[in-house]
């Protein structure tokens, strides 16, 4: 029998997040079953078991660290030189209302990491990650742009960048959950704290 290379695992692994990721989407990750993650990859139980020994809870983790992977990913791609932070933050937010199933993702990740110590372990490293590069590229635009001292944009960027990263997840809550959500208003709402610094 020929050996199975590590690229088909991977690309075999990935397929069967994504299928989950679809069921995870449509049923929330306590809703769906293992029996239908099974039957969305079209692959037999000893197949997924195989990638996935622990069944549904490494699923779950796995499905919530790639949609945090993917965020982050859209972060820093969305980072350019020289920054300026109204860009960056209406760019992220475009981006995310370009990926609905993304968003929808983050939405149930956080509500599982409530109940979840692995998701809520991934999500608390994905948040550190995402607040290091707010924090080093608001910082640095302070030090180019207002002219504040290393010190002094240290201490600013301290709390900017919480309210930066709160406008993301309140477009991620308000997009998903409020009714008659209009995107255009909210991305106003976004250049109104990214221009708190001018």
């Amino acid at each position: 029998m020929p050996k199975v290379s590590q690229e088909y695992r991977d690309n075999r692994r990935r397929a069967v997040v994504g299928a989950a990721t679809d069921c995870f989407l449509a049923e929330g990750y306590r809703g769906a079953s293992m029996h239908e993650i099974i039957a969305a990859t079209g692959l037999s139980a000893g197949a997924i078991y195989n990638h996935f020994p622990r069944g549904k809870s490494e699923l779950v983790a796995a499905c919530a660290q790639t949609g945090l992977d993917q965020v982050f990913e859209l972060a820093q791609r969305r980072v350019a030189q020289p920054f300026d932070p109204e860009s960056w933050l209406v760019g992220v937010l475009e981006e995310l209302a370009a990926q609905p199933r993304l968003a929808r993702l983050l939405l149930i990740t956080w509500g599982e990491a409530a109940v979840d110590d692995d998701v809520n372990a991934a999500l608390g490293s994905h948040l550190e990650a995402l607040r290091s590069l707010v924090d080093e590229q608001f910082a640095g635009w302070a030090v180019t742009e207002l002219g504040l001292s290393r010190q002094d944009a240290t201490q600013w960027v301290g709390m900017f960048s919480q309210a930066v990263l709160s406008v993301i997840q309140g477009w991620v809550v308000q997009s998903q959950l409020m009714p008659g959500f209009t995107h255009e208003p909210y991305l106003d709402y976004a250049r109104t704290i990214a221009a708190v610094g001018d």
